[in-house]
């Protein structure tokens, strides 16, 4: 396995046709009269990876791999980026897929095809938090619904009564 976005496993022997890194850095020019403008370094750009993929039906069905990479450029999700050492190259969107086909049959069903996918560094300022959400998205709830009136609800030690009126009488009982 040369690389994994999300759950697409890109191998190395069949699919890797190559790789173009971009990484930069932020400049903000302040014009000054009569001279040159100064530059100050504002921050890092978003770093932006090419991967050039290529698809034959000799080791895989090229429609069927271009439809996931779709699906995942479609769900605008970032995903994680891992190498096949293990290590954790970070979130990326798929921003683009440029596909040029190599081959079909005579009847058009595609044998070879290339694609080189654009990468975009996706950075969380609030990872807690985003996973905190995430968490709580895919969480099983509770039922949540208006108690009736005249409903009992049970504490130790008490029980609750509760009238039409939504009224609440607590009533202390002994074990």
């Amino acid at each position: 396995m040369f690389a994994l976005l999300g759950d697409i496993q890109f191998e190395l022997i069949t699919y890797f046709d190559g790789m173009e890194v971009n990484r930069g850095t932020k400049y903000a020019r302040h014009e000054v009269m009569d001279d040159k403008p100064v530059l100050q370094r504002v921050g890092e750009e978003l770093d932006e990876l090419t991967i050039e993929l290529a698809f034959h039906d000799y080791y895989c069905e090229p429609e069927k791999e271009l439809k996931r990479l779709e699906g995942a450029r479609m769900a605008g999700k970032a995903l994680p980026l891992v190498w096949g050492n293990g290590v954790l190259a970070g979130q990326y969107v798929l921003e683009k897929i440029r596909i040029t086909q190599q081959s079909a049959t005579q009847l058009g069903q595609v044998t070879a095809l290339s694609a080189s996918i654009s990468l975009l560094e996706y950075v969380e300022r609030q990872p807690l938090a985003a996973a905190a959400r995430a968490k709580k998205r895919t969480a099983a709830g509770r039922k949540k619904g208006k108690k009736k009136p005249g409903a009992k609800v049970v504490r130790a030690g008490t029980t609750t009564f509760k009238n039409k009126d939504g009224v609440s009488f607590t009533k202390i009982t002994r074990n």
